[in-house]
């Protein structure tokens, strides 16, 4: 039988959603600032509008949760750190947060406020879990691709509060591991201004470049837009799970759908403990009606039950189409009648006593709050006495204030008088001390259960190290490519999916990279790669399986780490040898970050593609050609996106982790940029190949290696298409 009770989180990307949320029943309402936020063209809220929402939060016991899930940039740290710091002594309940120097920062200037871990940071399993708690995390939303077996062990394992989706749009990207907007249109999925490229059609071509499989003939295809998610059909699973938090997505929805769908969930939460109470007696069932309802309120074609029961498949998208499905005007008028006519009442009881020749007192309970005030004397009536009914019906004109007396006792000596006025006097003074009270109650340090300042920022200080021998290195995808690196004198080699021997005469640097996304059930892939002399790491999991198992080789934080600020640095430098730069940094926004050691440790891409999605979604899969469902073709093959303009977008299938990594179509190149004081300055610059030739992957590297001596002339570029990707104007 369940006991905990679960918080129901609504999103409010406006005002008055979040008083349709809170009035359909939210718990917790989640809600961002004018900037600094993961849905930058929500309408969200000016400071003054926030501290006005904490406050009628907290009248009716909700939380109020402020998202600050971005990546932030050195210029932008002070602004941000201040302002939740404001609102945080205003009462602010918790931040949600993507950046790890913002969780460093604000774990320093608001002790006690709680820090909640984003989905942007696509925690997997409870290695990410324990990392992040050395930050001072209290709660973490996981990746959205965990099965609910995973999400249950993750909880156990990790000993910390878990919040879950269970309604809204669903990205194809694991979140915060998505640069697809960013490359392609300049705005960015981790500053909050995705443009939804996921949306768009694209043709999918097998390895030879030809229409692969079912949609082989369709004339229009969206292989990368998921279905929204619904989870009425399971809701006692997730409560089972022991969920602490369920979470409904869309800040940038209306208020119509913050509101009807809140009160949807309000109602299943609530019937499943009177269901539970009776001992579940016969099956869970859902009204079409409330169905037919949330199908009603801008959704997309269809609803499923997102990655709680499957890894992918075709079943989870709406490939034939991507947008929303539009709303119901019956359903929103209803909607507004009942939840959007501003600002609830909240329940109190009072007790008034009236004694001649004493002031009137009443005493107001909300909870376990409760105040009393007095106004007035009570004179012996000269004329007709004022009546204990009289006393009750003008205590109970509550309209204008929070509040509504469901109960109202009133002891009143006969034959006495007070003027109504010393009523309402009365009544207004005692709601405004209770507003008072109530508000105050939540100011710091008044009940958190966060973590204190000496338990946030317990990263161990490994031992300096030697960070390498620096200069050019390569990452290579295949035997071929890592030969020719070796026999092109790369000063270290990266080994990013395989395993081989090098060259006997090869003496540089050898490093493996780390899977790109781990797993619960891919710890057991890791054990190996603890030999290796360096290692590059792509996830929280794998950087704190390393630190658990005191491994003495260098550590290196791949760019998916995301060092956009020096507070940022500063969290890896202490577990890290060297860190790989932001894809989405300029040139300006790198520079303070090479500042001291970071420019010893730093490393920058200065060719590749880069990696735009990584995903739980398979191309194969969608189409019906499965390798391990009698699928043709090998394992580790390049398929291909094209989109409408007849770009092609390499997609690597990594069936081993059953996942696939989508790159840009172009490969980034900073060759004419490499006498700049920020490639000049950092400690490695870095090749990434991908899809290039064993002949291809010398050549380049032969002639970087030239570029830099002098040797070479930059105009001679030995590929065709590139681009310089963020690093002239960084990235909205």
């Amino acid at each position: 039988m369940q006991t905990a009770k679960v918080e129901l989180l609504a999103p409010a990307g406006s005002r008055e959603a979040f008083l349709g949320a809170l009035s359909a029943g939210a718990d917790a309402v989640y809600l961002g600032m004018e900037k600094f936020g993961a849905r930058a063209y929500a309408e969200n809220f000016s400071e003054e509008d926030l501290i006005t929402t904490i406050r009628q939060a907290h009248l009716f016991g909700a939380r109020i949760y402020l998202t600050v899930n971005t990546l932030t940039k050195e210029t932008e740290l002070p602004e941000l750190t201040d302002q939740v710091s404001r609102l945080w002594k205003k009462g602010l309940d918790g931040v949600i947060v993507q950046d790890l120097g913002v969780l460093r920062a604000l774990g320093r200037a608001c002790p006690g406020l709680l820090l909640h871990a984003s989905t942007q940071l696509s925690v997997t399993s409870a290695e990410g879990v324990r990392f992040l708690k050395r930050l001072g995390v209290s709660r973490v939303v996981p990746a959205r691709e965990l099965s609910l077996e995973e999400l249950r062990a993750l909880k156990e394992e990790g000993q910390i509060e878990v919040e879950a989706f269970i309604h809204g749009a669903m990205c194809y990207s694991y979140s915060g591991r998505c640069l697809m907007s960013g490359f392609l249109g300049g705005r960015s999925g981790n500053r909050g201004r995705c443009a939804g490229t996921c949306r768009l059609p694209y043709r999918v071509l097998d390895e030879t470049g030809r229409p692969a499989g079912i949609d082989a003939g369709r004339k229009e295809c969206y292989p990368l837009s998921m279905k929204d998610m619904s989870v009425l059909s399971i809701l006692p699973e997730l409560m089972d799970a022991g969920i602490d938090s369920f979470k409904i997505e869309g800040r940038m929805k209306k208020p119509e759908y913050a509101a009807g769908v809140t009160a949807i969930y309000r109602k299943y939460i609530d019937r499943f403990y009177a269901w539970d109470r009776a001992g579940r007696p016969g099956t869970w069932k859902i009204d079409p009606e409330d169905l037919r309802q949330l199908k009603s309120l801008y959704i997309r074609t269809d609803l499923g039950t997102g990655y709680y029961h499957q890894r992918n498949g075709r079943s989870l998208l709406t490939i034939g189409a991507p947008g929303y499905a539009g709303a119901d005007e019956a359903v929103l008028d209803r909607i507004r009648d009942t939840y959007l006519k501003g600002l609830p009442q909240r329940p109190v009881q009072g007790r008034a006593v009236l004694k001649i020749g004493e002031p009137a007192s009443l005493t107001v309970t909300a909870g376990e709050i409760s105040v009393t005030s007095r106004a007035g004397t009570c004179q012996a009536a000269q004329g007709r006495p004022v009546t204990g009914e009289d006393v009750r019906i003008r205590l109970m004109k509550t309209g204008g204030t929070p509040f509504v007396f469901t109960d109202l006792e009133v002891e009143a000596e006969e034959g006495l008088f007070i003027p109504n006025g010393a009523l309402n006097g009365l009544r207004r003074e005692a709601l405004s001390e209770l507003e008072d009270k109530i508000a105050s109650s939540r100011l710091p340090g008044q009940g958190t259960s966060a973590p204190g300042p000496d338990e946030t920022d317990l990263l161990p200080e490994r031992p300096r190290t030697d960070a390498g021998e620096g200069g050019l290195w390569a990452m290579v995808s295949n035997r071929d490519q890592l030969r020719e690196a070796c026999l092109a004198g790369a000063d270290a080699v990266i080994l990013d999916g395989f395993s081989a021997p090098l060259p006997e005469t090869y003496r540089g640097l050898a490093a493996r990279a780390l899977p790109s996304i781990l797993r619960m059930e891919d710890r057991r892939l890791l054990a190996p790669y603890l030999k290796a002399p360096a290692l590059l790491v792509r996830t929280l999991e794998e950087l704190e399986y390393l630190l658990e198992h005191d491994y003495r080789g260098k550590i290196l934080a791949d760019a998916s780490l995301y060092i956009s600020s020096r507070e940022a640095a500063a969290v890896l430098m202490k577990v890290c040898d060297r860190f790989l730069l932001s894809h989405e940094l300029s040139r300006h926004e790198i520079w303070p970050l090479l500042e001291g050691e970071g420019a010893a440790r730093a490393m920058i891409q200065v060719y590749g593609r880069i990696p735009l999605m990584h995903t739980a979604g398979c191309l194969r899969k969608t189409e019906g050609l499965c390798l391990k469902e009698g699928g043709k073709g090998r394992a580790g093959d390049f398929w291909y996106l094209e989109d409408r303009k007849k770009v092609r977008f390499p997609v690597r299938i990594l069936c081993g982790s059953c996942m696939n990594v989508v790159y840009n179509a172009h490969p980034l190149s900073l060759h004419s940029f490499l006498k700049e004081k920020v490639p000049a300055s950092c400690g490695v610059r870095l090749l990434s190949f991908t899809t290039e030739s064993a002949r291809e992957t010398r050549e380049i590297l032969t002639w970087f290696r030239d570029l830099e001596a002098g040797k070479a002339d930059p105009g001679s570029v030995p590929f065709r298409d590139y681009t310089t990707g963020h690093y002239r104007k960084g990235v909205l």
